[in-house]
């Protein structure tokens, strides 16, 4: 498993990250996309992140919840992207889980407690 995580990073970062594995061929078979929580998330942007995907058995897409505007139009952009890609998208709805769970989030809304980020990582280990 790699991890690849960087404070603030947006979701357009993220495509050139996945476009520089694939071609350094260590994408491996599963891939986790956990972006939209620093800011909007365009549809051609979760389309650029398939196509930089390509190759990759599974594309675990995390939904987001944080106190932003940008957080529902985020949710149905990754709801309908997944929806286009049957078979390799999954959406892991973080937003379902975690809604009604403050105490799984530190005291600015947006960042996981030890417990938060134990319910991501079950939540996520499920489609992976």
């Amino acid at each position: 498993m790699k991890v690849d995580g960087l404070v603030s990073r947006q979701f357009e970062t993220g495509i050139g990250i996945v476009q520089a594995d694939r071609a350094a061929g260590t994408l491996g078979n599963v891939l986790v996309v956990e972006l939209g929580t620093n800011g909007p998330v365009t549809s051609s942007e979760f389309d650029a992140m398939v196509q930089a995907a390509s190759g990759v058995r599974r594309v675990v897409f995390v939904n987001v919840n944080v106190p932003r505007s940008w957080a529902a139009p985020d949710n149905a952009v990754l709801a309908a992207g997944v929806a286009r890609y049957p078979g390799m998208a999954v959406l892991a709805d973080w937003n379902a889980l975690s809604t009604g769970h403050p105490e799984w989030f530190t005291a600015d809304e947006v960042h996981l407690e030890p417990a938060g980020a134990q319910a991501m990582a079950t939540l996520i280990a499920q489609y992976a």
